[in-house]
Parts: structure tokens; C-alpha cells; sequence
């Protein structure tokens, strides 16, 4: 079972977004809300779009086009062709990518004129038609819907749902001419909102446009032309939608494999932590796929050595991974809240993503690539840390009381030799100092005989010096070092609890 549109839709992130949708709304501004395109080929961008529009009280759905309109409205392709702008061989080189200040438009590539919008060569009939469906809604003719919806004595006012997805069929599909796609919907928008300004209605009385689409329903020039009209419309972008807590929701939905009963607690505390971990590095890896993190967590073991297997073989799932070209892809960090111009194919394809504030490349492109062993140890050290350098200060700070006891000199000369932040009273209170001293010098002090510890003591101190020496330098600790310091910690914790 894939991950399901509910469980989608009560991520922190995404109600974030609907939210900020709902008031731009109640603000009296069309929404034009992009998504990538696998949200609408996996059916997630049904349940948004139903999510935003009826947070409004007043709506009005306009109904997706019948099968024989949409027939009637696509064009035939010839067979084995492939619609044009669908390669996956395109993946563009981004080693200068600067998201800062985008403006729209790549810095190498001149701005190029875009011809005036041409009518469709194929006029629409009184039965067919974006406008027409929405007349039909409104119970009066296509020629009177606009006018009813903008008519200064009306009191219904309501926010009026797109799916430009279902729509693009209708204008000729994703293959179809720049002029023909998405051009009804491009029509309405400017249509409605000329004649709300032209009746003189205040923002809060206009009814309003929710379109939900993705940038190959609509023409190209249309989102940047709402972006400007910032009195009358709003862009949301699926771009930094999502973050940390919303990746380590989905992981965590999937569920921990279930502990046997009657283990004891050290056992538990042992698994515990490593189960913490292998979620956090599931997290960390697919980022803001979603669909990618439940797969994995659903497969993976939690071992070192399975981790790529396990992640190339989710990525397999439903068919062959894209076909990336091996290029290398750079980007920096602050990713604002749209895609840059140039990125807006590939992040459509859900090759780049801004996740926690930060643009991320999908795993899919370091598999192709090559650079997929240097970037999962990156990863997989970030979240080794995120999760175990907390663990490794606790333990600290419960064993440095419990050393003071072996030291075998004046603990002053102990702290004035290893401490090597001393705090301003160390004189005065050199056992308080003694506290703060970290797990090398410590160990340190052990190795130059000034400190004796038992020997459950001294093994646990050197896997955490072992375990923090190769996080600092941002290295990965393997299945053995990993459970070795997941077995010191659960121990520890069973003897100075003083559970039996």
C-alpha cells in the first residue's frame, strides 16, 4: 500500500500551504497553486485540490470535462511517439545555479518575446469548453457566466475550482501548441478578473479563481504574468512545501517493527536508539519524496550494507528509474519559494525539490550519475549525528560525576591539565569544573593513568570517543561500530538506573 492522499494531507507542510491558500482566497485573489507531476499521476492532486476549495464556505467545483468532449478535443498521436518536452534526457547542467534573486529567467539564455495570446483555430461550441461547463454550473449561457459572477448585486461570491490537469485534454494535451495549452484556463482568469475591476468590486467581494495545475497545463508565461498581479492573484508553488517533520512523519507512519515482550530494558533502549536512527537516515535520503521514504521504510533493514540495494530497488518500483543524463548538478543553499525559471521542467518532474529549506537532487539522479556513494555517506552521517551526538553528551554528562570518584590526583591538576574550557570558578569549585571535561580528554586521562574507571566505564568512554571522533569528521559509522555503541548506551543506562 502506497502512501495515501489522508495521510498526505495531515502533514504539517501541506496544511501549511492549504492554509496560506485559504486566506489569499478569503483575500478575494485567484490561486493558482502548481504541483509537480507526480503528485497528479499518483492522485494526490484530486484530494488537494478538494482540500483547498472547500476550505471556502461558498465554492463552486467546475466539473472535469466528459469523455466524449475530451475525445473530441485531443489530438492522435502516431503510435511508439512521445508527447513533446517529455524526455527525461534533458536534466540541464546547474553548476551556476543561484536562487537568491531569481527573476525568471536563466542568465544565459536571452529573454525571448512571446507572441500575443491567438484565439484556438478550433472555436468552442455552446456545449464544450471550459466556460461553457462553468455556464452550465450557473444554470445561464456561456456568454452570461461572467457577468453573473461579477454582477455588483450578487450575493454569492464564490470561489470557483479548476483542474487544469483534467482540462489540458480538452486544449490538445501536453503536446499541444503553446496558444492552445491550458488557453481556456488562461482565458478565464484574465476574463474574470478584468470584469470584477471593471464592475468596481472591493477584493473581498470578487469571486475567484483556484486553479490547481502543473506548469505543462498551462502556458508558459502564465504563472510569472500572476506573479506581477500581485492585487489580484497569488502563485503557490509545490516548492518548499515540505520539511523535516513532515518526511519524518511518513516514515514514522509506516511503523517500528514490534519488540518481542518480556525483553528487558536494556534490549529495548538498544533498539530503540537504532530504530531512531534508521529513520532519521530514511528521512535524510529521499528528502521530500515522500512516496519514497514510505517505500523504504518499509523495506529497509536498517543495515549499512542493504541501504543502496534497498533504496535503487524503491526506486525501481512501478517501472525503470528516468533516464538522467550523467551531468553534475550544484545547487546553493535558500531556495525562495519558487523554482527558478530554468529548474521549472526538471523540478516537474521531481528531480529538484526545496526540503527544509534547502534545493535537493533526487536520488534518482545520483544513481545515474555516479556520485551516489559520496552523497549517501553525506547523508547518512548527517543523520547518524542528528540522532546519536544527543546521545553521546547525555551519557556524558551522566558519567563525568561517576569519574570523579577515580581520580588519583588533586582533581585541580586534573582540570587545569584536561578541561580545556575552564569555567571562571575552576579554582574554587574544581570538581563542578571536573563536569564539563569531554569524553577525549577524558579518555585521554584514563590512557595516562590520573583517572581509573571500571572497566564497564572505560569500554563505554571509548565507543563514545570512537563514535564522536568519526561524526565529527562526518563519517558513517557501520553496522558494528553502530550496534557496539547502541549496546554501551542501553547497558549504561540499565546500571545507573539501577534497574534489574
Amino acid at each position: 500500500m502506497e502512501l495515501s492522499a489522508r495521510t498526505l494531507l495531515e502533514l504539517p507542510g501541506v496544511r501549511r500551504q492549504v492554509d496560506r491558500i485559504t486566506a489569499d482566497l478569503a483575500a478575494g485573489l485567484h490561486c493558482l497553486w502548481l504541483l509537480p507531476d507526480d503528485l497528479v499521476d499518483g492522485g494526490y492532486a484530486e484530494e488537494l485540490h478538494r482540500a483547498a476549495l472547500y476550505s471556502s464556505p461558498e465554492r463552486l467545483d467546475i466539473p472535469a470535462p466528459s469523455d466524449e468532449e475530451t475525445a473530441a478535443s485531443s489530438p492522435s498521436l502516431e503510435p511508439g511517439s512521445v508527447p513533446a518536452g517529455r524526455s527525461w534526457d534533458d536534466l540541464p547542467v546547474l553548476a551556476d545555479y543561484d536562487d537568491g534573486f531569481d527573476i525568471g529567467w536563466a542568465p544565459e539564455l536571452p529573454r525571448q518575446r512571446t507572441a500575443p495570446q491567438q484565439p484556438t483555430d478550433v472555436p468552442e461550441g455552446p456545449e464544450s469548453g471550459l466556460l461553457a461547463r462553468l455556464a452550465k454550473e450557473l444554470s445561464v449561457t456561456p456568454g452570461e457566466a461572467i457577468d453573473t459572477l461579477t454582477d455588483p448585486g450578487a450575493r454569492w461570491r464564490p470561489v470557483i475550482g479548476v483542474r487544469a490537469w483534467k482540462e489540458t485534454a480538452t486544449a490538445g494535451g501536453p503536446a499541444a501548441p503553446e496558444r492552445d495549452r491550458g488557453h481556456d484556463v488562461a482565458r478565464l482568469i484574465r476574463a474574470l478578473g478584468a470584469a470584477a475591476k471593471q464592475a468596481g468590486l472591493p477584493p473581498e467581494n470578487r469571486p475567484r479563481l483556484l486553479v490547481t495545475a502543473r506548469i505543462g497545463d498551462l502556458p508558459s508565461q502564465l504563472p510569472d504574468e500572476l506573479e506581477r498581479d500581485l492585487a489580484s492573484s497569488a502563485v503557490h508553488w509545490w516548492w518548499d512545501t515540505l520539511d523535516r517533520l513532515d518526511s519524518a512523519t511518513v516514515v514514522a507512519a509506516v511503523g517500528a517493527r514490534g519488540t518481542r515482550p518480556g525483553r528487558r530494558h536494556g534490549e529495548l533502549l538498544r533498539d530503540r536508539i537504532l530504530r531512531a536512527v534508521r529513520d532519521e537516515v530514511i528521512s535524510e535520503v529521499c528528502g521530500p519524496d515522500l512516496v519514497l521514504g514510505w517505500r523504504l521504510a518499509r523495506r529497509w533493514d536498517g543495515s549499512q550494507r542493504t541501504l543502496q540495494g534497498s533504496l535503487w530497488a524503491c526506486l525501481d518500483v512501478g517501472g525503470a528509474a528516468p533516464a538522467v543524463r550523467h551531468q553534475p548538478v550544484h545547487l546553493g543553499v535558500g531556495s525562495g519559494h519558487r523554482p527558478p525559471a530554468r529548474l521549472r521542467p526538471v523540478w516537474a518532474r521531481g528531480l529538484i525539490q526545496s526540503w527544509d529549506g534547502r534545493a535537493r537532487v533526487h536520488p534518482a539522479v545520483w544513481r545515474r550519475d555516479g556520485s551516489a556513494p559520496d552523497q549517501l555517506r553525506v547523508l547518512v552521517s548527517q543523520a547518524q549525528a542528528r540522532i546519536l551526538l544527543p546521545w553521546i553528551e547525555d551519557t556524558r554528562q551522566r558519567l563525568a560525576p561517576l569519574a570523579l570518584g577515580g581520580v588519583t590526583g588533586p582533581v585541580a591538576d586534573l582540570v587545569a591539565r584536561y578541561v580545556g574550557r575552564l569555567p571562571a570558578e575552576h579554582r574554587e569549585n574544581p570538581e563542578e569544573a571536573f563536569r564539563t571535561i569531554e569524553v577525549g580528554p577524558m579518555l585521554t586521562a584514563c590512557r595516562q593513568g590520573h583517572l581509573n574507571l571500571a572497566r564497564a566505564e572505560r569500554q563505554l568512554l571509548e565507543q563514545l570517543v570512537l563514535a564522536r571522533n568519526v561524526l565529527s569528521h562526518r563519517g558513517v559509522l557501520f553496522d558494528r561500530t553502530l550496534h557496539a555503541l547502541c549496546d554501551e548506551l542501553a547497558q549504561a543506562d540499565h546500571r545507573w538506573s539501577g534497574d534489574e
